[in-house]
């Protein structure tokens, strides 16, 4: 549903510049782990060929007080969607296999006719609409809800980008 992976290349280049990091040790985590069915064992398989001292980048999509919401408009939009993560679940799912050497957090604007073109089955657009626009004031606060004549265009999920050493 959301897609971050711009930013995350960026952030990468600069960290690459400040800590004279050579690329061939970086590994970009690409597979989200909000569409696993288990992202622990995910991570530990994906950890398990690295070598030690190595950077990975992991960017996800990732929630906070509004996650039951954003939880539910994401998996009415795509079907293999599980669940977004808080950033201490993520951190508890790579404990064993990394540690944060540097974290972001950031909003990531999220075009509400980007989701719909994804949404085939015209019933299902409706509900999806419908499950956003009926969320609490509160969450679309959060989300940074954006109107245009009555009509929801935008909102702005939370995206986190960690970078990882591997132990």
């Amino acid at each position: 549903m959301f897609s971050s992976f711009n930013k995350d290349k960026q952030i990468v280049d600069k960290y690459i510049d400040n800590y004279h990091i050579h690329k061939n040790n970086i590994y970009l985590l690409r597979y989200k782990l909000s569409i696993q069915d288990n992202p622990k064992e995910f991570l530990k398989d994906f950890f398990k060929d690295i070598e030690q001292g190595s950077v990975v980048v992991i960017t996800e999509t990732i929630v906070y007080d509004e996650d039951a919401y954003v939880n539910a408009a994401a998996s009415q939009v795509l079907s293999k969607h599980r669940r977004f993560y808080t950033v201490n679940e993520i951190l508890d799912f790579i404990k064993d296999e990394a540690r944060l050497s540097y974290f972001l957090n950031f909003k990531e604007v999220v075009y509400i006719d980007d989701i719909i073109h994804k949404v085939k089955d015209e019933a299902v657009h409706q509900q999806v609409i419908k499950l956003l626009n009926d969320f609490p004031d509160n969450v679309k606060k959060l989300l940074s809800f954006k109107e245009e004549n009555g009509r929801l265009v935008s909102f702005e999920p939370n995206v986190a980008v960690f970078i990882l050493i591997k132990k």
